[in-house]
């Protein structure tokens, strides 16, 4: 990764100093990076790629590909002209949509959903038997109660 860091620094003509402040980080962090070090983190690619949008993700992850990004558009907009007759059509671009687990089939929230039939099975509750209640005082002193029945059985 490095080799291909070294190559966008060199197709832009900038020092590492220059390179890391363009980007945004420290220049110990680039040099680290650079000396092999430390490995970038995601947030320095994030940056690199968010700075150089012509450079391609797969090349600089992974190597695979070329360096600069295969354009997709067709031809850019042009700057509406105040005089010319044809109307002016902005169209905004949609970002690529990303495969990520998070990014997973999610439910529409607008949806009606069938209705569920819960069935509730009370059981009975299981008489439990009392045989002395303790109750202690914040005087550290104590009462015990012993019910009635308990005491005839």
């Amino acid at each position: 990764m490095k080799a291909r860091i070294l190559q966008i620094m060199e197709n832009e003509g900038m020092s590492p100093s220059k390179f890391a402040e363009t980007i945004g980080i420290q220049r110990s962090a680039m040099s680290h990076i650079l000396s092999e070090r430390n490995n970038p983190s995601l947030d320095v690619l994030v940056k690199i790629l968010e700075t150089f949008p012509y450079v391609d993700s797969d090349w600089l992850l992974f190597g695979k590909g070329e360096m600069r990004r295969i354009s997709t558009s067709v031809s850019k907009q042009q700057e509406p002209n105040l005089f010319s007759d044809t109307p002016f059509i902005r169209t905004i671009p949609q970002p690529a949509a990303e495969y990520r687990k998070e990014n997973g089939v999610k439910e529409d929230v607008n949806t009606i959903k069938s209705a569920e039939k819960e069935v509730v099975i009370r059981t009975e509750l299981v008489s439990k038997k009392i045989n002395k209640l303790v109750i202690f005082y914040a005087d550290d002193t104590y009462e015990t109660f012993v019910p009635e029945k308990n005491k005839k059985e």
